[in-house]
């Protein structure tokens, strides 16, 4: 017959084997719940991250929208820009003309008057002594070129507009 009975060394020995067994057990418990908890914590930063790049995303897009706005509002400002500066090159253009034209009527009133030697040369509805009318006639003269000076100007500063528009685009 066989002896069913353990010995106390195999006794002790099944019972280490059962005591190691039941700390690998609690051991893996705990791990398995701190990988738990990383997993929740993973999932947490997850939803944050989607909810910054949703929002990021509509902050781009609106940055986009201004971009775009800023674009055409600087093409209107652009448009108005020249609109005005051939606006204001018309009516200098017209003004020079009819300064001039002033001026031609001046100096043939002038050689009328000292063609014929008339004592009191009548130009409109003013009378004039000679070097007065010399005189009206050189401001004139000088307004003229002070004119052209701003129509020179005026077309300088519109073409650096347009210079510094090409570096805002």
């Amino acid at each position: 017959m066989e002896d069913n009975t353990v010995s106390p060394q195999e006794y002790s020995d099944v019972r280490l084997k059962i005591g190691l067994l039941e700390k690998d057990i609690q051991t893996t418990g705990n791990l398995l719940a701190k990988v738990s908890e990383s997993i929740e914590k993973i999932q947490e930063m997850n939803l944050n991250l989607i909810k910054m790049l949703s929002l990021h995303e509509q902050r781009h897009s609106q940055h986009e929208k201004a971009e775009v706005e800023m674009k055409e509002d600087i093409r209107d400002i652009h448009s108005r820009i020249s609109t005005q500066s051939r606006q204001m090159s018309d009516r200098l253009d017209q003004f020079e003309q009819h300064v001039t034209t002033r001026l031609d009527d001046l100096k043939t009133d002038l050689f009328n008057y000292t063609k014929t030697g008339d004592s009191s040369p009548k130009l409109g509805n003013n009378e004039f002594g000679n070097n007065k009318l010399i005189d009206k006639i050189d401001k004139l003269n000088e307004w003229r070129w002070m004119v052209i000076g701003a129509v020179a100007l005026a077309a300088w500063i519109i073409g650096e507009l347009d210079l510094l528009n090409k570096f805002f685009k």
